[in-house]
C-alpha cells in the first residue's frame, strides 16, 4: 500500500486482505504488536490491525505516522478530499486537510472520550472510484480509524415504525448528537470498526424544563465483539450521563430494543425518575421499596415524581408482549 519516507522516517504499509501491517524504522517504544489491538506507539517497529471485510468507509484511511499528539494519514485511493472537524463544534465548518502526495498533513490525534472535544477526519469519496459521499473517521490510537455513524430517533407517533438503518454522521442532526453525547462511548481503544450513536428517544421534561435526549452508543470491533452504553443528555449544557451498558449485542441489528432510566432533579429541586424506551416500547413499569408505577407510554417515556431517591426496578413492555430491563 505504501513505502516511503515520512517526516524523515522510513514507513512501509502492507495489506493481505485480512490485516494491515505498518513497519516504521526505529526502535520499539511501546510494548509488542498485538493482532487486532495495535500498540501504535509512534516509533514502534511493527504494528498489526484487523481490516477484513472492509468497505469504502471502514477502509478510508490508515494512520501512517504519529508524532506526539499529531497523526498523518494515508487516505484510500478512492478518497477525493480530506478535512478535519472538531466533534464538539458541529456548527463550525470542516477544515481542509491537504494531501497533495497521497499523504495528509498532520492532524490532531486522540479519541472521543474527552468531552472537551476531539478532532475527527471527514473524507469524501471520489465518484470515479466509488459512490460520492462524505463520512467521518475517529482516531482511537490504532492503525485503522473507527467509522462514525448515526441512527436518528423514531418519528413521533403511537404506532411502532420500522427500525432505521445507521447513516453517515455528517448531517447537522448527526453532528449535533455526536457533539452532545459522543464522549460517552463505552470503548475507545484501538480495534474498533464502527461507532454508532442511536438517538432512541426524546423526552419532554416536567415543569417545562426542556427536553432530554436518550442515546445508545454501539461499539463494533473488527474481531466481531461489541458493547454498548446508554446515556441521557439533559439541558443546561451538561455532558452525557451514562445510565447503563456492557458487552454483548445491545443496540445492534441483532438486538433492536432497549430501555434506560435515571434520576433527575428539576430546576425547582423536585426529584424525578426519568425512563425511556425504543420504538417498540408500549408501557413502562417502575417498582420502588414501597411503591410502584405502571403506565402506558405512547411516546416511550415516563417521568415519576418522588420525594427522595431510592433503589428501583425498571421494566419495559414491548408491542409483542415481551419485557426487557435496562442494562446495568
Amino acid at each position: 500500500m505504501f513505502a516511503g519516507t515520512v517526516d524523515g522516517t522510513g514507513v512501509v504499509v502492507l495489506y493481505d486482505g485480512r490485516r494491515v501491517a505498518r513497519y516504521t524504522d526505529g526502535h520499539p517504544t511501546d510494548g509488542h504488536p498485538t493482532d487486532g489491538h495495535p500498540t501504535d506507539g509512534g516509533d514502534a517497529g511493527l504494528d498489526l490491525a484487523r481490516a477484513d471485510d472492509s468497505d469504502v468507509t471502514t477502509a478510508g484511511a490508515v494512520a501512517l505516522r504519529r508524532r506526539g499528539t499529531a497523526v498523518r494519514y494515508l487516505p484510500a485511493p478512492w478518497v477525493d478530499s480530506a478535512e478535519t472537524r472538531r466533534i464538539d463544534r458541529p456548527d463550525a465548518p470542516a477544515r481542509p486537510l491537504e494531501h497533495p502526495d497521497g499523504i495528509t498533513a498532520s492532524a490532531p490525534a486522540g479519541g472521543l472520550a474527552d468531552c472537551r472535544g476531539s478532532t475527527v477526519l471527514q473524507l469524501r469519496s471520489s465518484p470515479v472510484v466509488a459512490e460520492k459521499h462524505a463520512f467521518l473517521l475517529a482516531d482511537l490510537g490504532g492503525l485503522v480509524p473507527a467509522h462514525l455513524t448515526y441512527t436518528p430517533p423514531p418519528d413521533r407517533g403511537q404506532s411502532p415504525q420500522p427500525a432505521r438503518e445507521p447513516r453517515e454522521a455528517t448531517a447537522q442532526e448527526a453532528l449535533q448528537a455526536w457533539a452532545r453525547a459522543g464522549c460517552a462511548v463505552p470503548d475507545g481503544k484501538p480495534g474498533v470498526k464502527q461507532l454508532n450513536l442511536w438517538a432512541f428517544a426524546v423526552q419532554p421534561l416536567p415543569q417545562n424544563a426542556g427536553s432530554a435526549a436518550w442515546v445508545c452508543l454501539r461499539v463494533d470491533r473488527w474481531n466481531g465483539e461489541g458493547s454498548a452504553a446508554t446515556a441521557v443528555v439533559l439541558p443546561a449544557g451538561r455532558g452525557p450521563q451514562r445510565t447503563g451498558g456492557g458487552p454483548g449485542r445491545a443496540c445492534s441489528r441483532f438486538e433492536q430494543d432497549t430501555a434506560a432510566w435515571t434520576w433527575w432533579r428539576s430546576p425547582q429541586s423536585t426529584e424525578f425518575l426519568l425512563a425511556a424506551g425504543s420504538r417498540r416500547v408500549t408501557r413502562l413499569t417502575v417498582k420502588g421499596p414501597d411503591w410502584s408505577t405502571d403506565r402506558p407510554a405512547p411516546d416511550r417515556t415516563l417521568a415519576v415524581e418522588r420525594p427522595a431517591r431510592s433503589a428501583v426496578q425498571v421494566e419495559a413492555l414491548l408491542d409483542n408482549g415481551a419485557r426487557i430491563t435496562p442494562p446495568h
